[in-house]
């Protein structure tokens, strides 16, 4: 997989380090605990909170509700950031009132930390039983949250700056991904057939990245159409 990644750093005239990227799996239930604290911009989570501190507030509400027993059903991944992590995370953690849940988010804390070490990076992965959970996990999860963190590390996040622009952000790395595997012709399909409306926008704004860079072959010309796009963004 680093081969592939490291091709398509090549495409697009990216830096890459092969060391840059480690992962870990955690429980379903830890992954949405953090989803929910880190700002997830999903539906989901949003009607508890559209700040961390908000969230904290109705954390107990969010646990014992239906949308919590939905989220358990899930499998999936994300990008966890060492700085903000390790900046952001304890300060929202202490607004929680409840000493259970707050013990469980510095348990989720440590056990990042640690792996962590002198990663800038980490993707954390969803455990599962099931196994075309994990066929999916440990190739086309992975795939794509490994790709969040070789933008991430070319100063390609879309987020960062302004958080309303994740769906750039994620389109970015869903264009990646669908280049590196050939399948830029299936984007449409994927909108169709995906019912989430949340996941739906990756494709849809994965399509404006190949409507942005059709026709476009050299690598620092690609990469150049990106950063000025992110720049008109950040304005």
């Amino acid at each position: 997989m680093k081969n592939e990644l490291k091709k398509l750093a090549e495409e697009f005239d990216l830096k890459f380090n092969k060391n840059w990227f480690a992962f870990i799996w955690i429980s379903k239930k830890e992954e949405i605990l953090i989803e929910f604290m880190w700002m997830c911009p999903d539906p989901i989570y949003m009607k508890y909170g559209k700040t961390p501190y908000e969230r904290a507030k109705n954390i107990e509400e969010f646990l014992s509700s239906k949308d919590f027993e939905e989220c358990l059903n899930r499998f999936g991944g994300q990008v966890i950031n060492k700085e903000s992590f390790k900046k952001d995370f304890p300060s929202w953690i202490e607004e929680i009132e409840n000493s259970t849940i707050k013990r469980s988010y510095l348990d989720i804390y440590n056990k990042i930390e640690k792996r962590l070490g002198k990663s800038e990076h980490i993707a954390i992965l969803t455990k599962s039983e099931k196994e075309s959970e994990k066929d999916s996990l440990k190739s086309f999860v992975l795939f794509h949250e490994w790709i969040h963190i070789l933008i991430n590390e070319n100063n390609l996040n879309f987020s960062y700056s302004k958080k309303s622009n994740w769906k750039y952000n994620e389109g970015l790395v869903t264009y990646f991904q669908e280049f590196s595997e050939g399948k830029l012709d299936k984007l449409e399909e994927n909108v169709k057939r995906n019912n989430y409306h949340f996941q739906k926008q990756y494709y849809i704004y994965a399509i404006k990245f190949r409507d942005l860079l059709k026709d476009i072959d050299n690598p620092k010309e690609r990469k150049k159409k990106i950063i000025n796009l992110r720049k008109s963004l950040l304005k």
